[in-house]
């Protein structure tokens, strides 16, 4: 997997997401390490093991349906992003809808002019749909 790929899907799902699936699995690894040396006379940890791993299961797929853009679809307030600066990650021409880098989060956005990649931007609205935002350029 690539850089690029890394940073968007830690991006769609977010880190704290990425946190406790992996100190889930770290946990599940450990439980299955600690019955395989103890020569297999606990088979409780065994039990354990699985059972955290099929909750690992559920939670990661319970993560990938629910992601960012949907929650912010439906509980994002749009006042505290206007006004919020940022940098372009995708410049596209005018009208068309490019990617750019605003609090931390990769947004959809539509701007009067043509945009480049790292052009300084400030956000002037959000489109109705709540993940698209208007954009203005600084530089």
């Amino acid at each position: 997997m690539s850089k690029r790929s890394e940073l968007t899907i830690m991006q769609k799902y977010g880190y704290r997401t990425f946190i406790i699936l992996i100190l889930l699995f770290i946990f599940s690894t450990f439980l299955l390490i600690e019955y395989l040396t103890t020569g297999q006379d606990h088979p409780t940890l065994l039990v354990l093991s699985i059972l955290f791993y099929v909750i690992l299961l559920i939670l990661g797929i319970g993560f990938s349906l629910t992601n960012v853009k949907k929650i912010n679809k439906k509980y994002f307030q749009t006042d505290t992003l206007i006004g919020q600066k940022g940098r372009v990650t995708r410049g596209v021409k005018a009208g068309e809808k490019g990617t750019a880098q605003v609090s931390n989060e990769e947004w959809s956005f539509v701007c009067d002019s043509d945009t480049y990649d790292n052009e300084l931007i400030e956000v002037t609205g959000v489109l109705e749909d709540k993940v698209t935002i208007k954009i203005k350029k600084l530089s």
